[in-house]
């Protein structure tokens, strides 16, 4: 009996890992301190229909669904990367990146070289700006999107 209660608990520890970066972004959903806005997979192909290159239309083609954020303060930016902490206990792999004018957090959800979800939060020249973006892409199709 023991073991069936310790394999269940695990199975909801797993499943609520699984959700654990919507849930956090979604508890802001109604804070006036953060504007969210979120693209379905309709609006993704909108999009990459007027992208330049053949690149970046396939990026975007495998991105199913994103959410961005205008953070409105560096505070509430504080905020939500101490709840973000959590994400590395669920399997995600973290980064810091520290360039002349922009610093970001970014979270990575993946698994055999596939990408399943990226979350970044960042300041870039005073502004802080959440996104997060679930899909099933490569390294090398975000790298070759975020350059553009």
């Amino acid at each position: 009996m023991k073991k069936i209660v310790f394999l269940f608990a695990m199975m909801l520890m797993s499943i609520s890992g699984f959700a654990q970066a919507d849930k956090i972004i979604n508890s802001y959903k109604d804070n006036a301190g953060i504007q969210l806005i979120e693209l379905n997979k309709a609006m993704l192909e909108m999009v990459a229909s007027a992208a330049k290159t053949a690149e970046e239309k396939e990026a975007l083609k495998s991105v199913d669904s994103m959410t961005m954020g205008m953070i409105g303060s560096d505070e509430l930016a504080k905020e939500i990367l101490e709840k973000l902490k959590v994400l590395e206990s669920q399997g995600y792999g973290k980064m810091d990146v520290k360039e002349e004018k922009v610093n970001a957090t970014v979270y990575l959800k993946q698994a055999d070289g596939i990408i399943s979800e990226i979350l970044m939060v960042a300041n870039a020249e005073g502004h802080n700006v959440l996104t997060l973006m679930k899909g099933k892409f490569n390294a090398e199709q975000m790298q070759s999107l975020i350059k553009k």
